[in-house]
């Protein structure tokens, strides 16, 4: 197949959205690191795979890693300071216009924060960079019905797992039981089995129905999502149920980040990294070693907010383009 070239002016683009990125953060005293792309240790969400590969004569792997965070929050518990990174990540999944195996994360933390502190710098650092390339709205085909968004648009929406579900889907998953959970879905039309886990089913609702719903009218922040979904983020207990402080980003319904009011108890992350090694035994997959290192450090984080949005796909809508092939030199 032949090799396929993004345009100069494209990489002109991204080489002036990258020099906005270090600029946003140096405004705001973030020191920007470089983490080893390969570790002894990986994620554990049973949902994203990682590369595994071997030192010559070496009995033990490594691995390329899929994020920095594990390493940041690592050089967090010694030096309490805002730091970033724009890191190359590794993902052993298929290509898309939406994924590739290797692309770029910026990934970053502040210390004293939360997600709503993470949100509003997202916030301002999305419409930064748009302003840099000269963006006047963000737009991309790789989603259908998606239409053009003015950057000067009202502020950036929050909604919480629970109200899309009942605006998209007809029904808020929080505190549901499984069985529920299957009904809800199945007369919202997305064909979920009753032998699918919690998750499963609820990841497939959100595919099916809310995702391509988000981000239409004006960027969204999806917040709040179940206990279950948690990642590393703390939980908050409401009164319908508890809730991740959790955060993702949406525009003409394409997810840019990913990010957290971040756990720092290391007995409960021990026991999310154990049930995540339980899933991958259950869908087949090897289960992982645990990172003893950054449970370590968890207890020194305090409290601490994090984030790790996606380059290529902000460029893409930023650019009006529709595929991370048109803003990656990938020779």
């Amino acid at each position: 197949m032949p090799m396929k070239f993004p345009e100069w002016r494209t990489l002109e683009c991204r080489a002036r959205a990258l020099a906005a990125l270090r600029a946003f953060f140096g405004q705001r005293d973030y020191l920007e690191i470089e983490s080893r792309a390969m570790r002894e240790t990986t994620a554990n969400d049973p949902y994203i795979e990682s590369f595994k590969t071997y030192w010559c004569c070496g009995e033990h792997p490594y691995f390329l890693q899929t994020s920095p965070e594990y390493a940041h929050k690592i050089l967090l518990s010694r030096y309490r300071h805002p730091i970033f990174e724009v890191a190359r990540v590794f993902r052993n999944e298929a290509h898309g216009a939406l994924h590739r195996r290797e692309f770029t994360l910026a990934e970053w933390y502040m210390p004293d924060a939360d997600y709503r502190d993470m949100m509003s710098e997202t916030e301002a650092l999305v419409r930064e960079i748009s302003q840099i390339l000269g963006t006047s709205y963000w737009h991309s085909n790789a989603r259908e019905d998606s239409h053009p968004i003015a950057i000067t648009a009202e502020p950036f929406e929050r909604l919480t797992v629970s109200e899309a579900f009942e605006r998209y889907a007809g029904f808020s998953p929080i505190g549901m039981d499984k069985a529920t959970l299957v009904r809800a879905a199945q007369a919202a039309g997305s064909r979920v089995s009753e032998s699918w886990s919690w998750n499963d089913i609820m990841n497939c609702v959100l595919v099916d129905r809310v995702e391509p719903m988000l981000g239409m009218e004006r960027p969204t922040f999806l917040i709040d999502y179940p206990a279950s979904m948690a990642s590393l983020a703390q939980i908050r207990h409401t009164p319908a149920g508890d809730v991740a402080e959790r955060f993702e980003l949406y525009i003409c319904g394409i997810e840019l980040c990913n990010g957290y009011s971040e756990l720092n108890d290391s007995d409960e992350l021990r026991l999310r990294f154990e049930a995540d090694n339980s899933e991958r035994v259950t869908l087949g997959l090897e289960p992982l070693p645990i990172d003893e290192a950054l449970l370590s450090a968890l207890p020194a984080l305090g409290k601490l907010g994090g984030n790790a949005l996606g380059f290529e796909r902000l460029l893409m809508i930023c650019l009006h383009l529709d595929d991370m092939s048109d803003v990656m030199f990938e020779a």
